[in-house]
Parts: C-alpha cells; sequence; structure tokens
C-alpha cells in the first residue's frame, strides 16, 4: 500500500513526522492498538532504530508504506546465550524476583543500570533472561508520513557532536 502526494522526501537532515503501528507476526500490537502513534525524528542523527530510516528514506508528505523489519535488523535474534541460572543466595535479601516480571539492576563498578526478565525462580536459583523483549521478533510496520522539511540550524546544531561538519569543538 503506497500512496503518493507531492513534498519533501525523507533524507538526511530532514525533520519528520510520522504515524505508525508496530505488530507482531501474530498480529499483536508492539505499538498503536488504538490507533496509529506519532513520532518526529531528524535523519541521520540516530534518533531512531537504522533499520526504520532506512525504510523511510525517500518517502514524502502524505506516503503511506507497509513493511516488515526482520529480528536481525530490529532487536536482534533471540539469544539463548543471555538466559542464566544463577543461585538465589546471590541477590540481596528483600530483593523481589517474581518469575514472569522484568527488574531493574545496577551494576556496582559502573553504575550502570540493566534490566532483565525473570523465566523462573525455585527455592534455590532463578533464571534471568537478558534479551530484549522483541529480540528474535519480525515488527510490522505501516507508516504515514505527516510532515517532511528541513531541520533548521537550531535542531541540527543541537544533533551535532562539537566539531562535526563546520562547528567548532569547545577551545577552539
Amino acid at each position: 500500500m503506497e500512496q503518493d502526494r507531492s513534498g519533501m522526501e525523507i533524507g538526511q537532515d530532514m525533520f519528520a513526522v510520522i504515524e505508525y503501528t508496530v505488530q507482531l507476526d501474530d498480529g499483536s500490537f508492539v505499538k498503536g492498538e488504538d490507533g496509529p502513534v506519532s513520532m518526529n525524528f531528524v535523519v541521520g542523527y540516530n534518533q531512531i532504530m537504522p533499520s526504520l530510516e532506512l525504510k523511510l528514506i525517500g518517502l514524502r508528505e502524505g506516503m503511506e508504506k507497509e513493511f516488515v523489519i526482520p529480528a536481525c535488523d530490529a532487536f536482534g535474534e533471540y539469544d539463548p546465550h543471555q538466559v542464566r541460572i544463577r543461585p538465589l543466595e546471590e541477590f540481596p535479601e528483600g530483593r523481589n524476583l517474581e518469575a514472569g516480571k522484568w527488574a531493574i539492576a545496577t551494576n556496582p563498578e559502573t553504575e550502570a543500570q540493566f534490566s532483565y526478565f525473570v523465566r523462573e525462580k525455585t527455592s534455590e536459583t532463578v533464571t534471568l533472561d537478558f534479551n530484549h523483549p522483541l529480540a528474535g521478533r519480525a515488527l510490522h510496520y505501516r507508516v504515514r508520513v505527516m510532515r517532511v522539511r528541513p531541520a533548521d540550524e537550531e535542531e541540527l546544531l543541537y544533533l551535532r557532536p562539537c566539531g562535526q561538519e563546520g562547528e567548532p569543538a569547545p577551545g577552539e
């Protein structure tokens, strides 16, 4: 399903607004169950998933497109090596680990937070899954381009790292 209207094309340094839904192979919704959701972004600045951005390049305002992003180009294939069984005693007392729920932990050395899914909990062990919730799942998009325009200088300045494309680095 592609419908054409005149207008600017989505491309590098263009600001775009899309409305979209995302479904899985089984038809369940990831986004947009109650209707399309809106998202805006500037192309070329890692604001959206690279494989999604590539599918949108060249579309113009008013165009609609349906496509599938395979698991390998979305959140990766499901990796069984990311599932680990740990002794329950490794977790602090009072830590609420409930099977079928997501949990967040903090690396004590780096203070970085990470999440994991508690697959199973016994009296002695906990099975943790560190895969992204959509790993191994193809994403079915239905997109409508609502607006396309060149990003203005202020937007680009905000998105570019210092020193990129003629912008002086601090102290230069």
